[in-house]
Formats: structure tokens, sequence, C-alpha cells
């Protein structure tokens, strides 16, 4: 009986990964059957539906903005702009992450996207979060690397032959090209954060021999529903805290620890 449970019970869809200038103008929502709990899905402006997301980036800000019961608001920024997260009473796990993490702090989330109408009209767009963690450095620039190949990936099957690419084109206009220039400008600005990074790892001439030696041996290792209120997207650099999740490479291809696509 247990077995045929399972077997009837609605398989988890896939979070995609996406970048914040997308995630944003991915207002249109739909679904795709009339059954009761039918999933609802956001309109990907590269041709993808998403029920599930997952976003990596600098938690940058934690606010409660509720007024009798506690309600999160994280700000999330990756190398294109800013997503904003909010949990709840019913997202008790992420509202207690919010409350209790100190920013700046690299975190990976996967949530729900939601789009909601602010007073003066405009359709935006927030994440509600269904895992969140603060994750390593690593783990955010492979992140942002797969996530350019994926978005890279829906740009190149952008054609009349994909449906949601066809609603894409009518919903939003079809200009995609935008999304590929923000892909490039991440790819960009992740390899000028590698070479900083290298840069600073260099150790100077003044070094002593012995400080020199446990340089170049740390070199060998590894390195490692609410309605919210009315938001602005805009990016920011910023140092985060070091990690308190490290990634098994091992158990997982991804290199991304327990966040993968079907989480």
């Amino acid at each position: 009986m247990s077995q045929s449970q399972d077997d009837n019970a609605p398989s988890r869809e896939i979070a995609h990964r996406v970048f914040a200038t997308e995630f944003n103008d991915a207002t249109h929502t739909f679904q795709e059957s009339d059954e009761d709990r039918a999933p609802v899905y956001a309109l990907l402006p590269t041709g993808a539906k998403a029920n599930r997301v997952f976003i990596a980036g600098t938690l940058t800000e934690t606010n409660n903005v509720g007024t009798e019961d506690e309600y999160w608001q994280g700000r999330i920024v990756d190398p294109t702009a800013t997503v904003f997260t909010y949990a709840g009473q019913y997202q008790s796990e992420a509202a207690a992450f919010l409350r209790e993490t100190e920013p700046p702090a690299f975190v990976a989330v996967v949530g729900k996207p939601r789009s909601y109408e602010t007073d003066d009209g405009n359709l935006n767009v927030s994440l509600r979060p269904e895992h969140i963690s603060v994750v390593d450095a690593q783990t955010r620039n492979r992140w942002v690397a797969d996530t350019a190949t994926q978005t890279l990936d829906r740009i190149e099957a952008f054609d009349d032959s994909n449906p949601y690419a066809r609603m894409a084109r009518e919903q939003y206009g079809g200009n995609i090209e935008q999304y590929r220039q923000h892909t490039i400008e991440a790819l960009e600005s992740l390899d000028s954060t590698t070479t900083e990074e290298k840069e600073s790892e260099t150790p100077t001439t003044a070094q002593s021999t012995d400080t020199a030696g446990e340089s170049a041996e740390a070199a060998g290792t590894t390195i490692n529903e609410e309605q919210p209120e009315t938001t602005t997207t805009d990016t920011e650099s910023v140092s985060p805290q070091s990690d308190s999740v490290s990634t098994d490479t091992d158990s997982d291809t991804d290199g991304l620890g327990e966040f993968n696509d079907n989480i």
C-alpha cells in the first residue's frame, strides 16, 4: 500500500538555475492543468517553465518586515542583480535562518517564484524559500558557471519549436540577447574574482622562507502568501563571511553539496 502511495505521489519539480535579472523579469505565471493543487509555473524569458528555482549569491541584508507575526525579508545579490526572498510562519526554518544569519554571507536558496502586484501597479517577483543555507565561495562560483551554461542553453533553444519560447515571445517580446549579455558579464566578474583571489594569495618578497613554504603547502590543498513590500533591484559589491557548509564533489557531481536540481 505504501508503495502504491509513493507511485501516485507527484514528483518534485526540477529547480532551474537562473540569474537574478531573468528571475526578476519572469512575471508571467500559468498552470498546465485544472486539477487541484496543480503546480504554478513562472515563465522564464529565455523560454522555460519554472516551478522551482535555484539561486546563489551574497545575502547582504535581512529585515523583519512583518507587522504582527515575524515575516523575514532577505536581500540576495548575484553578479547580475538582486533577488528578494520572504519567509514567514509557513517557512519556519528559512525564517529562522534569516533571523539568525549575520550578513554578508554567501548563500544558496531553492524555492518557488512568486509574483505580486505593488501599490503602483507594477509586477514584482520574489522567492519563497524551501531551503536556504550558507555556502562557501567555491560553491557560489560554481553556481555562477553552471547557471551561465544553463542560461546559454536556453537561449540557443529559443525558437518556435519550443512552446515556452513561443509563450515568452508573446508575453515578453522575445528580446533575449540581454540575458546573453548578463551571462557574459557574470562570467567576467567570476574571472575577475578568481584573479583577485590568486593575486591575494601570492607571497611578497618580504616574507620569510618558512612563510613562503607554508603558503605553497596551503596552495596544494582544495580551496575551498502575504504581499511583500514594494522593492527595487540593484547590485552591490560585498565581502561575505567565510563558509559554514562544505561541498562534497564525490557524492555530488555538481559540487554543490546538498543543493542539486531535485532538492
